[in-house]
């Protein structure tokens, strides 16, 4: 544990009194925050499944695809649940049985390798 904080002590003293090293040093730590980004985004969008579907539970209807960054203005007035770690505009997919939320990843492109999605089951209605 002490040779963590003393790295972690070295590189905010070499980044701090050596600009031209902040490049290099993220680089290298790329393979370490880049997990944890993609983590935190994936609760972010399994959130924000869930009021999708809480929304479709109070409204009777899903929140339209067309007037989809309407409703994400709505629901959260702070950017903090309508963009991904990336700064893009999570994206809505839907199915009979479930709903996903899409982002479009680090390279922020669509349909890349890099794109990924949480996806939240509907409640059923039942007939009557």
């Amino acid at each position: 544990m002490r040779r963590l904080v003393l790295i972690v002590i070295a590189g905010v003293l070499v980044t701090t009194y050596l600009p031209d090293s902040r490049a290099w040093l993220a680089d290298m730590l790329r393979p370490l925050w880049a997990p944890v980004v993609r983590w935190n985004a994936e609760q972010e969008m399994a959130q924000v499944g869930r009021d999708v579907v809480g929304h479709e539970v109070q409204m009777g209807r899903l929140p339209d695809r067309r007037n989809w960054i309407e409703w994400l203005d709505w629901r959260y007035p702070v950017d903090d649940l309508k963009l991904d770690a990336w700064g893009s505009t999570y994206q809505l997919r839907v199915w009979a049985d479930s709903v996903a939320i899409v982002s479009w990843g680090p390279d922020r492109i669509r349909n890349t390798e890099d794109d990924f999605q949480v996806s939240t089951p509907r409640e059923r209605r039942r007939r009557r």
